[in-house]
């Protein structure tokens, strides 16, 4: 009966004060918006560039990449004729801006369709049975035989209302171009699908030409699994070529992107500790306004067991509604947010296609908890 009597009071307590009780709402649903947006922009623009990395990577078990200015492309060739490499597909690649869509940037793949077959598994021939896999790989031939064509991803395609057979103007260096589409990158699964999003796929004649690397290349993608053969592979590498696993260089720019969100991650616990620091003002005030009101209860029998129940249980209900309130706001905040992150990424780093949130239930869960937590620690 009696902690009935105190659930009550506590409850009467609150709304008797609807400005004080609002603010402490605000804090802490601002402090888990804040943590939330940050963690669900971080994990989609993570999630991105590692299926962007799988889709341009593809089943490449090493790489032959060179400095700044690339590899020879005579090199390929020895490869290929010298050392015997058979699964071996030559890359160019790079950026370009699409004319009349401000801020919207493709990459271009430039690669040997005949070649890298086996590397990139929306190119791969052995899935004759997919109408859309024979389409791919009729209209990879046309990269060969036409100049100045390209495959595009589906969803790309779509957003920029490009059917085949129509030009693609785009700007590379300051100089506009324009590209024939001449087939759609449809894959069958949906995470497929977003990996290629932004992507152009060329031939390498083309890559050379846009991006004025001709007799260069950007990388050489492997399929060795022989470690006598990668040693001959290795000796045989010119000055400024090296031989290196096919996700060293995802890594390093993982790592750096992974620096990047850490300093995020901190501003959104600092936006946390303000809330909490709202948290733990409106508690303080609550309790030395019910000082009087206290002081009868533990007359009347109220242990201080029951009284500091009654203090935290004020402060739960508070931080249950905050976090409530801040995930949705923190959902709804993520998608601006980014925005932001991709651009700085994209200035930074490299180009980053990101179109949408990914919901990640884990940081979800991990931003109630800590907001619930953050409230009972400041109560």
């Amino acid at each position: 009966m009696l902690t009935g009597q105190l659930a009550r009071l506590a409850v009467r307590q609150l709304f008797s004060h609807p400005w004080q009780l609002g603010l402490a709402i605000l804090g802490i649903a601002l402090g888990v918006a804040v943590a939330v947006s940050i963690d669900l922009a971080n994990a989609s623009a993570l999630r991105a560039f590692r299926l962007s990395t799988e889709a341009v990577g593809g089943r490449a078990t090493h790489q032959i990449v060179g400095g700044p200015s690339g590899l020879p492309e005579d090199l390929y060739r020895r490869l290929r004729l010298e050392l015997g490499v058979r699964r071996a597909a030559p890359v160019v690649e790079g950026d370009v801006a699409v004319a009349g869509h401000a801020g919207r940037t493709l990459h271009v793949l430039g690669i040997d369709p005949f070649a890298d077959a086996d590397f990139r598994p929306y190119l791969d021939g052995q899935d004759r049975r997919e109408a859309r896999g024979r389409d791919v790989l009729a209209r990879a031939g046309d990269l060969v035989g036409r100049a100045g064509t390209a495959l595009i991803a589906a969803t790309t395609a779509d957003g920029l209302g490009l059917a085949i057979g129509r030009e693609l103007a785009i700007e590379v260096a300051g100089a506009r171009r324009t590209l024939t589409i001449v087939g759609r990158l449809e894959p069958a699964d949906a995470g497929s699908a977003r990996a290629l999003e932004d992507l152009l796929v060329t031939d390498i004649a083309t890559a050379q030409e846009l991006f004025g690397a001709a007799g260069r290349l950007a990388r050489i993608d492997l399929m060795v699994e022989d470690e006598a053969l990668l040693a001959r592979i290795g000796q045989a590498l010119p000055a400024g070529a090296d031989l290196v696993g096919a996700g060293v260089q995802a890594g390093a720019t993982a790592r750096m992107i992974l620096a990047f969100q850490w300093n995020l991650t901190a501003l959104s616990l600092l936006a946390l500790v303000v809330g909490m620091f709202l948290i733990y003002q409106t508690m303080t005030f609550s309790v030395v306004q019910r000082r009087p009101l206290i002081g009868s209860l533990r007359a009347l029998g109220v242990t201080r067991a029951e009284v500091f129940a009654l203090v935290m249980s004020e402060a739960l209900v508070i931080g249950v509604v905050g976090t409530l309130a801040g995930l949705a706001l923190g959902v709804g905040m993520a998608q601006g947010l980014l925005r932001l992150v991709t651009r700085t990424i994209n200035d930074l780093y490299f180009v980053l296609a990101v179109r949408e949130v990914a919901l990640d239930l884990p940081a979800l869960a991990g931003s109630a908890l800590l907001g619930i937590g953050a409230t009972a620690l400041a109560a």
